[in-house]
């Protein structure tokens, strides 16, 4: 979607070729809706392996990239951990500004060229997305109120980390005619109507309880647990995006349980890092004053 080409593995049929990787977990698959809504659609083909679709090339390429990050950062085996296939479906609906995980697979719209470029044409909104699936199999996080806003801040991690460009996610897909701006930032999530403390967050009802407004609050403790700096007067000093990626996924995978709120996800933080790096550490450490800088 960025004009830049990239290299897929696909497979051969016959005398087609089919946007079908076989080589990682049980497979990766995409799939076009030709723009209507029924899924999976219609597996995407063609006949001399040089692909012309786009948005296909970035959503099979992207779902390969965060199948490779799961397997090399933490020897996930895909989403469920046990090589479940990625299916992916783009040009879903017409110009749909948005892309979602549904249980069992990736699904991309189009946008509609203004808010929006195709959704599949950014490896972290890709990453967040499929991390979705990988909660699901883990933590199961209740999608409302604290443990949805858990939910959300862990897919924007990841994907922010499969990618490791910035810390905005969706900034290369959203409005598309306005340079340097994203749909969130980890870096100061007040850029994009998200509260940086926990004081300051959403009580009320919509967007299932803030899900998505409230996410900005973990979002700034793993930023501040990876990169450091001064927040609300708290000062903490980084441990970088690979340490703290790691004990995330430890939080993610050992520890948050469906109705996990923020206090838990804080003890939970700690302990992953004492877990890997000691109880006295400058990781454990790190982490504790990036809960508090946020106000937990």
């Amino acid at each position: 979607m960025l004009g830049d080409t990239k290299t897929l593995t696909t497979t051969q049929s016959g005398s087609t070729f089919q946007l079908k990787d076989t080589t990682r977990g049980n497979g990766i698959q995409t799939y076009t809706a030709n723009n209507g809504s029924s899924l999976p659609g219609s597996l995407l083909t063609d006949s001399d392996n040089v692909w012309t679709d786009r948005a296909g090339v970035d959503a099979h390429a992207h779902a390969a990239a965060t199948y490779d990050f799961y397997k090399n950062k933490f020897n996930r085996n895909g989403i469920n951990g046990n090589g479940l296939l990625i299916r992916s479906t783009v040009h879903y609906g017409s110009n749909y500004n948005n892309a979602f995980w549904n249980g069992a697979q990736i699904v991309f719209g189009d946008g509609d060229g203004t808010t929006f470029r195709s959704l599949s044409g950014d490896l972290d909104v890709v990453g967040h997305e499929l991390t979705h699936g990988v909660i699901e199999y883990t933590a199961n996080l209740e999608y409302r109120n604290e443990p949805g806003a858990l939910n959300e801040a862990f897919a924007d991690i990841f994907g922010n980390t499969i990618q490791n460009k910035n810390w905005l996610l969706g900034d290369d897909i959203y409005t598309p005619n306005i340079p340097g701006d994203a749909l969130r930032s980890l870096s100061n999530p007040t850029l994009y109507g998200q509260p940086d403390k926990y004081s300051d967050r959403y009580t009320g009802t919509q967007d299932n309880g803030g899900v998505h407004i409230n996410s900005g609050i973990i979002n700034k403790a793993y930023y501040l647990a990876a990169q450091g700096g001064t927040h609300n007067g708290v000062t903490v000093t980084g441990i970088g995006r690979d340490k703290a990626i790691q004990i995330f996924y430890s939080t993610l995978v050992n520890y948050l349980t469906p109705t996990s709120k923020f206090a838990a996800a804080k003890t939970a933080t700690i302990q992953a890092a004492k877990d890997l790096y000691g109880a006295n550490s400058a990781e454990a450490t790190a982490i504790t004053k990036a809960y508090q800088a946020v106000g937990l």
